[in-house]
């Protein structure tokens, strides 16, 4: 059957937007640019090479630095032993001569402030708590004495208003009144002067109170004990006497010694002298605590040297808060000393950027926004929180820092799966 040329335009009419649109699709396609994409690595990192995403970094917060160039570390290192600090030392003996009772504490005993340490028979204070008692017996005598006087003055003034006794009798009665209040007032100084004795041998006001009102001769001997109490913390070094031996305020019973920080004594030799001064800082060690280093700092260097070993001490002080050095501990002193003119600059790196891998100390190096290598380097002393390189870089390399060791631990995952490939 024949189509129409009418039908025929139409039916070509119709499908032309359809055409025409599919073109204009086509050509929009053509003229479209490419997507980016996040840089990734081609192919798999090369050996000693690790990739991380900018993504993955960005969220563990990923840090860089350079190295840096610092005046350089040296160590002088010695030997000495932990001694007391003489200004935390306690000498502690009797106030006055007596008899000692009984001590309480042993040769490194660990003691509070306030603890009792010895008793002693203070015979000076058996003396002064006689001496008291009399003065107060004399005191109720004068007391009473006085209250006769005034009893006797106001009678004597009654009788004058009756014209009984003359004038001049009054007169006398208020002389003796007087006499009695000047007797009295003598006597509560006496008193005054023998309880400040009492205080310092270490009478309560309670004590010397119950000595006014008990006699009993018990007590008075009981009361002539002195207990003497530790004035600070710490550890016995030194006890001398024993009970029934005889002690005095020239003899010194115990020492007490505050441990909360200690001394060593370092001999520095005549040539390193210019590198040693106070505020130097110390690293000490100890057998008993090995891997700890205790810290502390030069507080004096001495003047003198030593004629035969041509060394002067240097006192280095060292906090010991929880008392882990001991008295006579034999230590191994590294004193961080700079390093004279003329010495140079070395390289130092953050020590945050070092991390032992296989027991090399090794950095890794930005290389590229994804992609770092590891670097093996011969690192030198520490100085605070940088550490010296003497070995493994050029000065100019990109370090990280915060982040390092996420990139040994994909390192390690790196080598690992390597080696099963293999």
């Amino acid at each position: 059957m024949t189509v129409p040329v009418c039908a025929q335009f139409g039916f070509r009419t119709a499908l032309l937007p359809a055409v025409i649109m599919a073109a204009a699709l086509a050509l929009a396609a053509c003229n479209r640019a490419p997507e980016d994409k996040p840089a990734e690595p081609a192919g798999k990192p090369k050996e000693g090479e690790v990739t991380i995403s900018a993504e993955t970094q960005t969220r563990l917060g990923f840090a860089v630095d350079k190295p840096r160039r610092i005046a350089p570390i040296r160590f002088i290192e010695a030997t000495a032993a932990i001694a007391p600090d003489p200004a935390r030392i306690a000498h502690i003996a009797p106030l006055a001569r007596g008899r000692l009772a009984r001590i309480h504490v042993q040769v490194g005993d660990s003691v509070n402030q306030g603890a009792p340490l010895f008793e002693y028979d203070n015979i000076e204070l058996g003396e002064a708590i006689g001496d008291y008692m009399a003065e107060f017996a004399d005191l109720r005598r004068d007391v009473a004495n006085l209250h006769h006087a005034q009893h006797m003055l106001e009678r004597g003034q009654l009788l004058l208003e009756k014209e009984a006794i003359a004038e001049k009798e009054v007169h006398i009665r208020e002389a003796e009144q007087r006499v009695a209040e000047a007797a009295v007032a003598n006597r509560q100084a006496r008193i005054a002067r023998v309880k400040e004795k009492l205080y310092r041998f270490g009478m309560t006001e309670e004590q010397i109170d119950e000595l006014s009102t008990h006699y009993e001769k018990a007590f008075r001997r009981e009361a002539s004990y002195t207990v003497v109490r530790a004035p600070i913390s710490g550890v016995i070094i030194k006890r001398e006497g024993a009970p029934g031996e005889v002690v005095g305020p020239e003899k010194e019973v115990l020492a007490i010694a505050d441990l909360s920080s200690v001394w060593t004594l370092v001999d520095i030799y005549e040539k390193d002298l210019r590198q040693v001064r106070r505020g130097t800082a110390a690293e000490i060690n100890v057998e008993a605590y090995p891997g700890e280093t205790f810290r502390g700092t030069i507080s004096y260097v001495s003047d003198l040297l030593d004629p035969e070993t041509r060394t002067a001490k240097a006192r280095v002080e060292i906090p010991n808060p929880h008392g882990k050095l001991k008295l006579g501990m034999f230590a191994t002193v590294r004193l961080r000393a700079l390093a004279v003119n003329g010495s140079g600059m070395v390289m130092a790196i953050p020590s945050s950027a070092v991390q032992q891998i296989d027991g090399q100390p090794s950095v890794f190096v930005k290389l590229d926004p994804v992609t770092f290598s590891r670097r093996k380097v011969k690192l030198g002393p520490v100085s605070g929180d940088l550490v010296e390189v003497a070995e493994g870089l050029t000065g100019d390399e990109h370090l990280v820092t915060t982040g390092s060791f996420t990139l040994k631990s994909e390192f390690l995952k790196e080598q690992l799966t390597q080696g099963q490939g293999q």
